[in-house]
Order: structure tokens, then C-alpha cells, then sequence
């Protein structure tokens, strides 16, 4: 009996170590196979986190390199216009040309300010409004100058190298465009500069860390302006070479670099300026990016080891993924924000526009710039309609309609929307395809809206100056010459008769000489007032210099009809005028060309009416004449 208990008692012995052996072998090999698995899944918890992180920076560099871009743009448009503006300003009246130009700098209202330089055909300096050239100066070393002089007549737009100033001594970036005569020839260079930080101040706008950069860059990769923590314009002048500096680069992108000017490892989002061959780039250093999934990272890590000791905590570990997760969907949309808030600092406004709802969302800047009461509108074309100008509509519909069909890879329009007081504003409106349906059809599109009325107004401003004498307002050469070939276009197309009246002040000089060039000047004005109110609405009067002024008469019946025009004038300018209590008497001679008898192109018309006036002088003055063609 004894010997059976001792049996069963070893078998029951045998059995619990069989069994708790198998627990234990169980045990081992499930913690073989789950510490592997929960580490794994700790380590590609981790590696998301840094993707999530490269994803979250590349996004945000790349939409801040866009925003960068676009304000770059817009300067360097400005620029341009100025210069295309100031160069026919100088042709027309250099004596008065430092006036323009600081009535220009005024009008920006030191928001750029621009030194400009104009020098003749062989680069020597002949203006600066930098200060009085007290030495000859030679530009023509300077690659901005010599792209201009070497341009075979071709009109383009050069962007130099950062050089310090011979004349201003000071750092900037050139502008140039070469200034051509009537005659197609040289007459010299227009240049403009501006300082390199001017294209830096984008970056207070900015938050990517304390290691962020911002550069503006040729394509020929010299580097015009870059800012970071520690630097502010230093880098300009230096030299970058490969993507996105290489030909064939593309448009925009997105890369991973160590950077060659300062060491740091960034990403970086950047961007082609393609009609100017500029490149802006945005970068942040990579320990920035990966800095706001520290925390996240060290978590990992302690759960790594409580999952190593307590295999129950394995829900945890899964919850801890998921919770990374849903943290990093949220700073993605932080990073959208954060887009968008750079995009407010720049000037612009965000919107997003659903086809599904036809309804609009639009930031708060947005809501500003269009005078909207909210931030969700409904909006379809019919709105459109109603808001925009109807000279503006078509244009913009048309373009819009082209980015839609998939035409064009971005819609950008301006256009005037109406505000609630009923007052116009020019607006600048981008947007892309955000979303298609599998068959093609638009369901989002989102974009930015600008405020552009001040650019608009100060380029309808140079534009009046450079077609309108500053003194009378009345129309200049430059655009008389315009009125005169068009007007021969149609009396040549119709079979008309045309006629140009050219006239000077008979004893204007005394008035000058006398009472002073002030009086004279009122005198001038006094004039062209009288003397439009002697012509119909579609004639054209002109002051071409000092007291010389020009009629065109678009169409006439036959040449006595000019000749009675002439007469009007004459007996306008016959009555005396009166300036502060003084009574002027003056008088005018008149000469008088009929397209086509005297003379069938714009410059055989004037030359016969100035030939006809000085023959009106050499008859006694105060008289009529009328010559034909030379």
C-alpha cells in the first residue's frame, strides 16, 4: 500500500513537473515570440514618428517656400514695372528725373526702398539717387551692367550679383534693363537696387525652429540673400551647386541636405521663380523637426521596458501607437495652420471651397481683403457675378475654367470685387484642384486671395506719368505719338482725312523773363485749359515741350475744316490772361498739316505742321499756315 502511495505520489510529482515544465516552455516561447513583436512594433512606432516628422517639415517647407515665392514675385514685378517706367521717364525728361524717382521711393512709403542708377552707352554712371556723382564712375565691369550693354537690343531683365556699391558703398541686389531709343539704339542702363535683407524679412514670419533658414538664390546658384538665426545676408555672392540649382531641376520640390553654408541638417522646400531665374528655398534643421516627437520617443522606450517585464501591458503599447498616431494627424493640421498663419503674414488669405456644398470657408484675412460677414459663404457663379467688376468677369471665369478642365496647373486672376460700402478693391485670387472625383471632376479647390488695390493704383500712377506732362496733365509726346499712328490707321482704312496742328506761344519768353518761370507755368496751364475747350471730346491736345503744343484732329471733312479749327485756337490764345491781378498778353502761330495731302506717315505730318508754323512766324506771327508734304 505503502509502495502504490509512493508511486502515485511520484507520478503526481512527475506529472506537475511535466506540466509546469510545459507552462514554462510555453512561457518561453510565447515571450520569444512577443518581445520580439513588441519590440518591433516599439521600433516602427518609432520610425513613424520620424516619417511623421520628415512628412510634417517637408509639408510645411514646402508650402512656405510657395508662400516665400509669391512674395518674392510680387517685389520683383514691382521692381520691374518701376524700371520699364523710369527708363521712359528718363528719355522724356532727364532734368526732372531725380524727382522721379524720389517721388517714387515716396509712393512706396519705405516699404522698398530703391536706389536707382542710370549710366550711358559705355556703363559710365550719369545718374544716382544715391548722391551727386562728383567722379566719373565705371559700371560696365558689372554683370548686371554688361548684360544690358551686350543685350543686341534685346529688352530683358538682369539680376546681378550682391555687390557692394561703388557709389552708395552700400550692399545690394542689381535690377537692370537696357534703355533704347526710338531709333533702336543704345542709349544706356536703368538700374535699380535694393538692399538683400529687404528679401530676408519673410523670415520673422516664420516659426521653424531656432535653426530655420530662408535664401533666395540664381539658378546659376549664387546666393542674392539668405537670413537664419545666427546670419543675416552674410552668405550672399557665394556659390551653390546641384538640385535645385541644376538645369532640369523642375519647378518646386523638396530635398534632405546637410547644408554647404553653415553645416546644419535640414529639410528643405524650394521653389523655381522661372521668368526672373530665381530659386527660394525654406529649410529646417532636422533636430528641430524631430525635437516635437521627443517626448513621444522617450515614451516609447519606457514602454518598451514595462512591456519586456509586464507582457499585460501589451494593450498599452497599442494604445501608445494610437495615441502617437492621432498626435501626429494633429500636427499635421497644426503645420496647415501654421501655413496659413504665415500666409496671413504675408498679406494673403486662405479659402476653401467645396463643389459638393458649393459653400466657401474663408480665413480671417480672407474675410478682410472681400468685406465677407462670415467665415462659411455660399457661393457659386451667379455670386461671382454679382461681386466682381463686369469688365473683370469674363477673364476670370475663363482661366478658371481652364485650371478646372486640368489646362493649367494652378488658376491665379485679378480682378475688382465689390465691398459692402459699394466701393471697388483689386484683388489677386490663386487657387489649385485639391481633390477629383475617379473620373477627373473637381470636388475642392483652395487657394489664397491678396489685397492688391495699392499696387494697382501706384502702376496706374506711373503709368500716367509716363504718358502725361507733369505740369499740364495734358498728354505727352510718347502717347500723342500712339493717338496720331492710330488715328492713320483708320483715315488709311476708311478713306479719311486727318489733321495735326502744331503751335508755340508767340511772347511767351518775356513772360518768363519778367515775372518769373512760376507765372509762366500758370501761364502754360492757363492754355492747355482754354485751348482744350475749343476742341471736340476725341481730339487730342498735347504739350511736346516747353511752350510748344500739338492738336491731333482724328477726322475732318476736308483741310478748311483744320483751318477753322487753327482759327478757334488762335482767338483763344488772342484773349488776354490774368494771373494774380497781372494781364499777360501772348498769342500763338499755328501751323497746320491734312493727312494725306501733306504728308502719309505720323512723321511726315509733323514735320510739315512744324515746318507750316515756322512759316506762320516768318509771316508776322499771330497767324495761320498750312504746308504740304515735304
Amino acid at each position: 500500500m505503502s509502495h502504490q502511495f509512493d508511486t502515485s505520489l511520484r507520478f503526481v510529482r512527475a506529472a506537475r513537473a511535466y506540466f509546469h515544465g510545459r507552462v514554462l516552455l510555453r512561457l518561453a516561447l510565447f515571450l520569444a515570440l512577443a518581445l520580439p513583436l513588441a519590440w518591433l512594433a516599439i521600433y516602427r512606432a518609432h520610425v513613424e514618428l520620424r516619417a511623421t516628422a520628415h512628412e510634417e517639415s517637408s509639408r510645411n517647407v514646402q508650402n512656405l517656400s510657395h508662400a516665400f515665392a509669391e512674395e518674392v514675385r510680387s517685389t520683383v514685378t514691382s521692381i520691374d514695372l518701376s524700371l520699364s517706367q523710369l527708363r521712359l521717364s528718363w528719355l522724356r525728361n532727364p532734368a526732372q528725373f531725380g524727382a522721379i524717382v524720389a517721388e517714387l521711393n515716396t509712393h512706396l512709403q519705405g516699404q522698398l526702398l530703391v536706389n536707382v542708377i542710370v549710366t550711358d552707352a559705355r556703363g559710365m554712371a550719369v545718374f544716382s539717387s544715391a548722391g551727386k556723382l562728383t567722379t566719373p564712375v565705371d559700371l560696365s565691369d558689372r554683370d548686371y551692367v554688361r548684360a544690358a550693354l551686350d543685350s543686341g537690343g534685346r529688352d530683358q531683365l538682369a539680376i546681378g550679383q550682391p555687390r557692394k556699391g561703388r557709389i552708395s558703398g552700400l550692399w545690394s541686389v542689381q535690377f537692370s534693363r537696357p534703355i533704347v531709343r526710338a531709333d533702336g539704339s543704345l542709349a544706356g542702363v536703368i538700374v535699380a537696387g535694393v538692399a538683400p535683407s529687404y528679401f530676408s524679412r519673410f523670415y520673422d514670419s516664420i516659426d521653424l525652429g531656432t535653426d530655420a533658414s530662408i535664401s533666395l538664390v540664381r539658378k546659376d546658384g549664387i546666393v542674392v540673400a539668405r537670413t537664419t538665426r545666427n546670419q543675416h545676408a552674410q552668405d550672399s555672392g557665394r556659390v551653390l551647386t546641384g538640385t535645385p540649382y541644376a538645369p532640369g531641376s523642375g519647378p518646386y520640390g523638396s530635398f534632405h541636405r546637410v547644408s554647404r553654408l553653415d553645416g546644419i541638417e535640414r529639410y528643405y522646400g524650394w521653389r523655381t521663380l522661372s521668368e526672373y531665374g530665381l530659386v527660394v528655398t525654406v529649410g529646417q534643421a532636422v533636430k528641430d523637426a524631430q525635437a516635437r516627437y521627443a517626448g513621444q520617443r522617450r515614451l516609447l522606450l519606457r514602454v518598451g521596458a514595462a512591456v519586456s517585464l509586464l507582457l499585460v501591458l501589451g494593450a498599452w503599447i497599442a494604445l501608445t501607437a494610437s495615441d502617437s498616431r492621432r498626435r501626429a494627424v494633429a500636427a499635421l493640421a497644426a503645420a496647415e495652420a501654421r501655413w496659413q498663419l504665415a500666409l496671413n503674414a504675408a498679406g494673403e488669405g486662405v479659402w476653401d471651397f467645396s463643389f459638393a456644398s458649393g459653400m466657401v470657408t474663408l480665413s480671417p484675412s480672407a474675410q478682410g481683403i472681400v468685406d465677407a460677414p462670415g467665415v462659411l459663404q455660399p457661393f457659386d457663379r451667379a455670386a461671382f457675378r454679382r461681386m466682381a467688376h463686369p469688365d473683370d468677369t469674363a477673364g476670370v471665369l475663363r482661366g478658371l475654367d481652364e485650371h478646372l478642365q486640368g489646362a493649367t496647373p494652378h488658376y491665379a486672376g485679378q480682378y475688382r470685387t465689390r465691398l459692402g460700402n459699394g466701393n471697388w478693391r483689386w484683388i489677386l485670387v490663386r487657387g489649385r484642384v485639391a481633390e477629383r472625383a475617379p473620373g477627373g471632376r473637381p470636388l475642392r479647390i483652395v487657394g489664397t486671395v491678396a489685397d492688391i488695390d495699392a499696387r494697382k493704383l501706384q502702376e496706374d500712377e506711373i503709368r500716367h506719368q509716363a504718358h502725361h506732362d507733369m505740369l499740364t496733365g495734358l498728354p505727352n509726346r510718347l502717347l500723342f505719338n500712339d493717338r496720331l499712328r492710330q488715328a492713320l490707321l483708320g483715315a488709311e482704312r476708311e478713306g479719311g482725312k486727318l489733321a495735326v496742328l502744331f503751335f508755340d506761344l508767340d511772347k511767351f519768353k518775356p513772360v518768363n523773363d519778367t515775372h518769373g518761370h512760376a507765372v509762366g507755368d500758370l501761364l502754360l496751364q492757363q492754355v492747355a485749359t482754354r485751348v482744350r475747350s475749343a476742341l471736340r471730346a476725341s481730339d487730342t491736345l498735347a504739350r511736346i515741350g516747353g511752350d510748344e503744343f500739338v492738336v491731333l484732329l482724328p477726322r475732318i471733312g476736308a483741310a478748311p475744316d483744320a483751318r477753322g479749327v487753327a482759327e478757334d485756337i488762335l482767338a483763344q490764345l488772342n484773349r488776354p490772361f490774368f494771373n494774380d491781378g497781372l494781364r499777360l498778353d501772348i498769342s500763338g502761330s499755328i501751323g497746320v498739316a491734312v493727312y494725306p495731302d501733306s504728308g502719309a506717315s505720323a512723321e511726315e505730318l509733323m514735320r510739315s505742321a512744324d515746318g507750316a508754323m515756322y512759316d506762320a512766324k516768318l509771316q508776322g506771327r499771330a497767324c495761320i499756315a498750312v504746308r504740304s508734304a515735304a
